[in-house]
């Protein structure tokens, strides 16, 4: 890629997680893509990676691009004495996160945790997760007002991810309360005031919760993820309770929050284009297929966050070590050099699986066969139990560049 010099625009043109980005991310960050694919934002003092081709390139390119965002965070701004231990603690946890790692802790962790999401452990679990969703959707009403994200997406994909890790039933109802107080730093809200001592009390509680978990589960280990994280190893050594308890945390609040929020998206673009929803009904399309276009049109992973490790022009333009890259994956995936017509919702698009909602190279989603199981399971189930769904309510997103997802999709329903 020839090197290029992009004019840094002024703090006021650009507002990343602004009412217009929120609201309309593929359409703001997509006029950004226009002016050039790599911008740098001089209010979050980021550079904003809006093509695909350079978005991919970083995304492959860990010589240049780091995932490792938290240590260094830790060592420039929770190390000084007024530093609240509690937050330091919740980072610290977060460090050990697979996301947050680069080779070789990456792909130890990977390794040791990869069975339990691959394609096959999925074909054997489908029909306990259709009865799941055949729980939640049945405690559903029939008819009247309801809000797909509280009363559907949100218990299904906790009752998934719950019953993967061996979380009883009876604690299931504690997810909302940690999705809240994990959700503004892990999104990557910067308008959050608060979000540190949130972050905090979210990864004490759930540090604290999945403790116990483990004293059972070693003791008395069951056919679950946890249980065989506890007795996972590799070559050299066994995950420590540190790394459990922060891969726990990571796939108990990512794992169901990102397929929740690409359910509910799924219906909202549904109910944008009924033409789209009568093919579901009709059986014209694969909801397979109908998955992988909800997943490129409006997936719930909206950016990935690198930092540069070294000076670089490796996209491009001058980056400097230590600044930092927000790749907007939603961008990406409405690139129209890659994708035909990229903001209209074609269930049955004719293309090979170019999008990338799960991210590219050894950073993607281990998560993504789950997820796309959940969805495929979902979607189909939510419009068999309704026959009529219609917007009942104003909009409101989740105010967070990193992810994608809706405070509450308010719907009239009717058998």
């Amino acid at each position: 890629m020839e090197s290029m010099t992009v004019q840094a625009p002024t703090a006021s043109e650009l507002d990343i997680v602004g009412t217009e980005a929120i609201r309309d991310p593929h359409g703001y960050f997509g006029r950004m893509r226009e002016i050039a694919p790599v911008l740098w934002d001089t209010r979050s003092r980021s550079w904003i990676v809006t093509g695909y081709q350079e978005i991919t390139a970083a995304l492959r390119d860990d010589k240049h691009f780091s995932s490792d965002r938290i240590r260094p965070f830790i060592a420039k701004k929770l190390s000084g004495p007024d530093t609240d231990p509690k937050v330091k603690q919740a980072f610290e946890v977060l460090a050990n996160w697979l996301v947050f790692n680069d080779k070789p802790k990456h792909l130890r962790l990977r390794m040791l945790i990869n069975q339990a999401f691959m394609s096959k452990a999925m074909t054997r679990l489908t029909e306990k997760f259709e009865a799941l969703f055949n729980d939640v959707i049945t405690a559903a009403p029939a008819a009247g007002r309801i809000d797909i994200v509280a009363d559907v997406s949100v218990p299904f994909s906790a009752s998934v991810i719950s019953e993967m890790l061996g979380v009883p039933r009876e604690d299931r109802g504690l997810f909302a309360k940690w999705h809240r107080l994990f959700g503004p730093v892990v999104g990557a809200s910067l308008d959050d005031a608060n979000k540190y001592d949130s972050l905090a009390e979210g990864v004490s509680e759930l540090s604290n919760y999945v403790r116990t978990l483990i004293e059972r589960y070693r003791k008395d280990p069951e056919d679950n993820l946890l249980s065989e994280l506890i007795k996972a190893q590799d070559d050299k050594d066994a995950l420590s309770e540190d790394e459990i308890i922060a891969t726990c945390t990571l796939v108990l609040f990512a794992g169901s929050e990102t397929t929740a929020n690409l359910i509910a998206n799924a219906i909202l673009a549904l109910l944008r284009n009924p033409e789209q929803m009568s093919l579901i009904r009709s059986g014209g399309v694969k909801i397979t297929d109908a998955v992988e276009e909800f997943l490129r049109f409006d997936g719930s992973g909206k950016a990935v966050t690198r930092v540069v490790r070294e000076d670089t022009d490796a996209l491009g333009v001058s980056m400097k070590a230590g600044q930092r890259v927000f790749l907007i994956l939603a961008a990406a995936n409405h690139d129209p050099s890659v994708f035909e017509d990229p903001d209209k919702l074609v269930l049955n698009r004719s293309w090979e699986r170019k999008h990338i909602a799960f991210g590219y190279g050894l950073h993607s989603c281990m998560g993504l066969q789950l997820a796309r199981l959940e969805a495929a399971i979902a979607i189909p189930g939510i419009l068999g139990k309704w026959s009529h769904i219609e917007l009942d309510g104003e909009l409101e997103w989740h105010p967070q560049l990193l992810s994608r997802g809706l405070k509450a999709l308010p719907v009239k329903v009717s058998a």
